[in-house]
Parts: C-alpha cells; sequence; structure tokens
C-alpha cells in the first residue's frame, strides 16, 4: 500500500535532546483578506505549524518534519529554535510554497484560493527520506503526528514510521480532498495507527452522513486504539478501545476570532498528552486548550506567543467539561454500525438494500419543506419548470419530468447542465418570473451545475438546488435549498443517491399539484406505498439478476432501452456499467434501438428493455419481437409479462403508474451493476492514482462561467 520509495529517512547530528513529539506535516504562504478589507500578505501557515505550535505549549521535546520552498521565510526556523522545536526535519525544495488566498467574510467564513497549482501541495509532501533517523529510533520511543497531506504520502510516511520505530505512537489526522474518493483505503490506514483524529465534516464523507455517533459506532471495530471526532464548537468525542468507553469533551472557553488551525493545534496538544504519558481523555483536554488558544486571534503566529505555564495551569483551573456517554457494546450496536472493513463491492450491495428504508425516510422527512416550497412557487405564479443537472442527476430530473407535466399540470422540460448553462437560458420561450430550475446536484460542488444556477439567476429565473450539501456552492448560488439525507456507505457507482433524488422530485411534483388544488389524492397513496414495492422487487429479482451478472461479464459491451421517463433508466442502467465493472453500455431510446443500433446487434447480443406499463409499452413489445428475430440475448424489464418471451424476464413489483415507475426499474439494473462487477473481480471502485482522482475532480467541479450562446 502507498507510495513507493526506496528512500530511508536521513541521519542527523545527534542534537542534545531528540524530539518525543514529531510532527509531519506541510507549510503554506496565506494571503489573508479579512472582511474590512485588510490583507495581511505572506502569512505563513499550514497545518504542521499549527501542530506543533499546540503541541509546544505541554511538551518541552517537539520536532518537525516538513518541507519548504524557496519564498518560504527563513527567519521561521529562528524562531522555531527559540521555541525550543526541532528543526532538522525541514527539507528545502526548489520552487514556490504552496501559496493561498485566504477569504474572510463578515460571517466568519473562509474562502481557500489556490495561488500555486493545486498538484504543488503534492510536490511538496513529505517524503520518507525526510524524517531523521536518529529521531524514531530515540527512546523511550517518540509520538509521531502525520498531518492531513495526500494519502500515498500519508501511507509512505505510516510505513516508515511503522519499520524504523515499531513501538512509536502514531496519530493520524484526515485530509477532506481524498476522504471520499478513498474511503476504504483511509479505513485500512486508521487501522494501522494508534489514534485517529477525523473532523467531523470529514467522518461524514467517509461514512456518507453526518451523525457523528452512529458513523463513529462504524469505526470502533477497527483494530485502532484510539479515535477522536473533532467537531468544533461541538467539542470532541473520544473512544478509548483498551477502557472500552466514549467521553464527550466540551470546548476551552475563550475568544473565537479565526478558527483557522483550531483542528491541527488539537492534534499538536493531544499528542504531546500521549507524549506525557496522558490517558486518551486527557490527552483531548489538552488538545482542546491548545485549539482555544488557536482561535483568539489571526493567523498562526499569536500561538507562538502563548506561554506554555499558562496552558499548563489551565488544565487544572479550567479544564474542559466531560460527559461519559457510552460503553463499548452499546456503542457497537448502534444502528448501521459496520462490523468490519468491507470492500467497496459489500458497501454498494448494503447501500442497495437500504433504498426501500431511505425512500420511506425521505417521504416522511420531507413532506412539510416540499409542501412549503410547492406553495411560494405556486403563490408566486410559477408555472414552468426546468430540471437540470449532470450524470445521474441528470437522469432524475428527466426521468421525473413526467410526473411534473402531469400530476402538477405545468410546463416542465429536463435540460443538460451544459446546456442550460451555455446554450438555452437566453432563449427559454417563459417568462422569467414565472419559471423555476431545479438544479441538482448531491454534492453540491459539480461545476456545470453551479454554472447553472448563476446563469438562471442572471437571466432572472427561480434557483432551487436539490442537494445534499447545504453550505455548497450549489445552495448558495439559489433561491431555495431542498436538502436531502442520504447515508452513502462508502464510494461506489452510486445507487441510493440517485433514487432519493428521483423520489424527492417525484414528491415536489405532488406537493405542487396539491397546491394548485389538483386531485393527487391516489397518485400519494401510490408513492407511499412505493417502498414496499421496492423491497418486493429487489427480492423477486435478486436471483435472476445474479445469474445475469454471471452470464454477461464476458461481453464487451450491453445495450439498455428506454422511453419516456424510463429513457432516463436506460442511461441510468448503462453509467452504472461504466462506473462498476467498468463495461461499455449503450443507452438509446426503444424506437431509435430499431434506426440505429440495430446495425451492429446480433445473435447473443445483450440488449435491456426497460418497458413498465406505460404509453410505449405496445412499441416496447414489438422491438421485443425485433429482437427475438435476430436472436439477442434480450432481458425486459417490466411490471406486465410481455406476449413474446424474451430471454429473462425481470419482474417489477405492478401497483405504480408509469410517472413513478423508474423508481422500481432502476432497482434490478442497480443490482446487476453489482453482480456483473463481483463476477468481472471488480472490487475497487476507485482511481488509479490519487494525481488522476485530482485531475477528475478538478475536471467536473472546475466552475468556470461561460457566455450562453
Amino acid at each position: 500500500m502507498g507510495m513507493e520509495t526506496n528512500e530511508q529517512p536521513h541521519a542527523t547530528v545527534k542534537p542534545t535532546m531528540y524530539p518525543r513529539v514529531i510532527v509531519v506535516g506541510n507549510l503554506t504562504i496565506d494571503d489573508v483578506v479579512l472582511p474590512d478589507g485588510t490583507t495581511r500578505m505572506s502569512s505563513v501557515g499550514g497545518n504542521s505549524l499549527y501542530t506543533l505550535l499546540g503541541a509546544r505549549l505541554w511538551q518541552s521535546q517537539v520536532g518537525v518534519v516538513t518541507r519548504r520552498g524557496e519564498d518560504f521565510p527563513r527567519d521561521l526556523t529562528e524562531m522555531l529554535n527559540s521555541l525550543v522545536v526541532a528543526t532538522d526535519g525541514i527539507v528545502d525544495i526548489p520552487g514556490p510554497t504552496v501559496r493561498n488566498w485566504v477569504l474572510y467574510e463578515s460571517s466568519g467564513e473562509r474562502h481557500w484560493i489556490y495561488r500555486t497549482p493545486r498538484e504543488r501541495s503534492r510536490q511538496v509532501a513529505v517524503q520518507p527520506g525526510d524524517v531523521p533517523v536518529a529521531w524514531l529510533q530515540a527512546q523511550p520511543p517518540p509520538v509521531v503526528h502525520v498531518a492531513g497531506m495526500p494519502l500515498d504520502a500519508a501511507e509512505a510516511i505510516v510505513d516508515t514510521v511503522r519499520r524504523f520505530a515499531p513501538h512509536a505512537i502514531i496519530t493520524l489526522d484526515t485530509h477532506e480532498d481524498y476522504v471520499v474518493d478513498y474511503r476504504q483505503r483511509l479505513r485500512e490506514l486508521a487501522a494501522r495507527v494508534d489514534a485517529f483524529l477525523p473532523s467531523r465534516a470529514e467522518l461524514a464523507d467517509l461514512v456518507g452522513y453526518d451523525d457523528p455517533r452512529r458513523a463513529l459506532a462504524t469505526l470502533v471495530s477497527l483494530p485502532t486504539p484510539i479515535i477522536v471526532i473533532k467537531m468544533g464548537e461541538e467539542g470532541a468525542l473520544v473512544w478509548d478501545k483498551a477502557q472500552g468507553i466514549l467521553h464527550e469533551i466540551g470546548i476551552a472557553q475563550g475568544p473565537v476570532v479565526d478558527v483557522t488551525g483550531a483542528g491541527d493545534a488539537f492534534c499538536g496538544g493531544f499528542a504531546s498528552g500521549l507524549s506525557l504519558g496522558c490517558s486518551p481523555l486527557e490527552s483531548a483536554q489538552r488538545g482542546t486548550i491548545s485549539a482555544s488558544y488557536a482561535v483568539a486571534n489571526f493567523g498562526s503566529m499569536q500561538l507562538a506567543q502563548v506561554n506554555p505555564a499558562t496552558a499548563q495551569e489551565r488544565i487544572h483551573t479550567d479544564p474542559p467539561s466531560v460527559h461519559l456517554l457510552s460503553a463499548p457494546a452499546q456503542l457497537s450496536q448502534v444502528e448501521g454500525a459496520d462490523h468490519g472493513i468491507s470492500s467497496a463491492l459489500d458497501l454498494m450491495r448494503e447501500e442497495i438494500a437500504m433504498i426501500p428504508e431511505l425512500l420511506a425516510g425521505q417521504l416522511e422527512t420531507l413532506a412539510i419543506p416540499l409542501r412549503t416550497l410547492a406553495s411560494e412557487l405556486h403563490a408566486d405564479g410559477v408555472t414552468t419548470l426546468y430540471l437540470t443537472g449532470c450524470g445521474d442527476s441528470a437522469f432524475a430530473g428527466a426521468a421525473a419530468t413526467l410526473a411534473f407535466q402531469k400530476l402538477a399540470g405545468i410546463d416542465a422540460e429536463s435540460i443538460h447542465a451544459l446546456d442550460l448553462a451555455r446554450y438555452r437560458v437566453r432563449y427559454l420561450r417563459s417568462r422569467p418570473e414565472h419559471t423555476a430550475v431545479v438544479c441538482i446536484s448531491f454534492s453540491g460542488k459539480v461545476g456545470r451545475t453551479i454554472e447553472a444556477a448563476i446563469q438562471a439567476r442572471r437571466f432572472g429565473l427561480r434557483v432551487i438546488a436539490l442537494t445534499g450539501n447545504p453550505q455548497s456552492p450549489l445552495a448558495k448560488a439559489a433561491h431555495h435549498i431542498i436538502q436531502l439525507s442520504v447515508p452513502t456507505l462508502g464510494y461506489s457507482p452510486g445507487t441510493s443517491t440517485y433514487l432519493a433524488i428521483l423520489n424527492a422530485l417525484l414528491d415536489l411534483a405532488l406537493a405542487w399539484g396539491e397546491a394548485r388544488k389538483r386531485d393527487i389524492a391516489r397518485a400519494r397513496t401510490l408513492l407511499r406505498n412505493a417502498p414496499n414495492l421496492a423491497r418486493q422487487t429487489l427480492e423477486e429479482s435478486n436471483a435472476l439478476v445474479r445469474e445475469l451478472g454471471e452470464q454477461m461479464a464476458g461481453h464487451a459491451w450491453l445495450t439498455f432501452l428506454g422511453a419516456g421517463p424510463n429513457l432516463a433508466t436506460a442511461h441510468f442502467g448503462a453509467a452504472k456499467l461504466f462506473e462498476g465493472p467498468q463495461k461499455l453500455a449503450v443507452a438509446t431510446n426503444i424506437e431509435e434501438w430499431a434506426h440505429e443500433e440495430y446495425f451492429v446487434s446480433g445473435p447473443g447480443t445483450p440488449v435491456f428493455l426497460i418497458a413498465p406499463s406505460g404509453a410505449s409499452y405496445d412499441r416496447a413489445s414489438e422491438i421485443l419481437s425485433e429482437l427475438d428475430y435476430i436472436g439477442a440475448h434480450s432481458v425486459y424489464i417490466s411490471d406486465t409479462k410481455p406476449s413474446v418471451k424474451p430471454g429473462v424476464f425481470i419482474p417489477l413489483a405492478p401497483g405504480l403508474p408509469e410517472e413513478f415507475s423508474p423508481l422500481l426499474a432502476a432497482l434490478p439494473l442497480s443490482l446487476f451493476a453489482f453482480y456483473l462487477s463481483r463476477a468481472s473481480g471488480q472490487e475497487r471502485f476507485e482511481f488509479p492514482s490519487p494525481e488522476a482522482a485530482q485531475e477528475h475532480y478538478e475536471t467536473i467541479h472546475r466552475a468556470t462561467q461561460g457566455e450562453p450562446a
């Protein structure tokens, strides 16, 4: 695991004392703009600096391992030496230090903008050869804190410490940029350290939902002795595996001016506590006090002015509050706890199994917010709706369009986010004051969807963000937010998020129809029963789909056909094969297949025909006859058996009208992606390298603004 290297930690001239706490992390140069316009250019920062300054309040023997560029102030070394911080581990490298704009809002919100290229953070990441070997081999063994850094760099540092100092205590912080894309690798790395210290947001990214106690329950089966969840103004959760107890620690009182570096300072105080023989709880209290000094003013250097004796006195005179929360048996039995490290493939299957319960819960939690929104839209005379997004979000919007037309009685159209932002927004036929746009992105960070929201506002349209991230750029660009809560268990092809989005849109269509005094009572009853039908569909299709996955693992490409709302389902089915087993798939309209893909189809060609009861059912039956004639391997997904016998018939539970049918039709396709992945030996759904993940992340999330045609 991790990057391969032949580098060895470098030898150093033996100092008088070796560090008891070794901080491994980065340095940055921050150009700060405060709310009043005041600037603080060339401020020194970085997680290694905040961590070591938080550590030295409790431990006099602290060392730092980091890399600095040619532009980093050299007088910092002198300052650290004056604080008796060992600096033998600072390595000079060619080129610039990572540099950022840090823009502060009056609300306290911060915006970080890279001034150096994003990939520079990878180029300046600490390497194993930077760590002084004498520090690692000193006695007693040191506490080594691995601050947030690219995952492969963190893996390599942990490998090195374990090799040269097997009895060292390793504490690990995370980096928000890689958690979502590398959940499984991060769990495996956390299992190899002594203390794992993610923030609340990073923990939510790791497990897929923001519920710290429940999320912590999914980690207690790891061999990691200590897990600390940093929760900002809510304090911290501390899990001590040896004692089998969970504590909650409150914050240390004091002024809060700037929270930058608070989590790093906490990690420093915590690591120092462990180096002094303190318990995890006592160490976390020290971390909390260190963090209180970090937030008391702007910048890192104010931490250097704190007298360690003052901090040490506070631990006795004004310690942070402590509450005992639960015993290990209670914690490990929290609903949803994961008792072991599952593969990404297993997590995908678990997410699919959760879908019926997810849909039922969502119909309850969103009922009032959606009715409130629909009433406001109707009162304001909105009669035209556009649904936009990318990928699964675009498919969900397309799948829901018929429901808005039929149930809400409004004009509705699905437009891809790029087309809306660059080609359509200037020429929409409806009057802006009567028009709304639902911009869909579960992460709220997709660049083209954000651009579509911004352009829609520019042209006077009402913007609704449908997202799982109410603090995201998309949410901030919208007039209204529909917030989704979807527990995604790991990084795998999205299934539950797609159906949660679709479910919310269908429910909004009902609420809008209700606001317009339309008779939607029966439709609402049918949608309320959809979770039960989803459960039935999964149960009845599972064995058939499992066999299909095993049969089709050797096929080079597959075809998915649909019409009306289920053309979107066909696209969803193809997308899951791109993401899961990484198979080539074609998705097209039922009619269009006869005009085009027919010519490259023949005996044995796998063709999935998604045809629930509805307006195109008769045409789907005719296409099935054609598939039978050419000898294709047809898979017919419907709530009604066709007159022509297909190769395989996958039943959908009967009882939903066509406008709701995509909720069920996507389920066997989700199962198929899982079973085909398993049969193809695809156990992980990760990028080939962190560089590839970063590049792809930037491609999708780059929110450039073009000028519409």
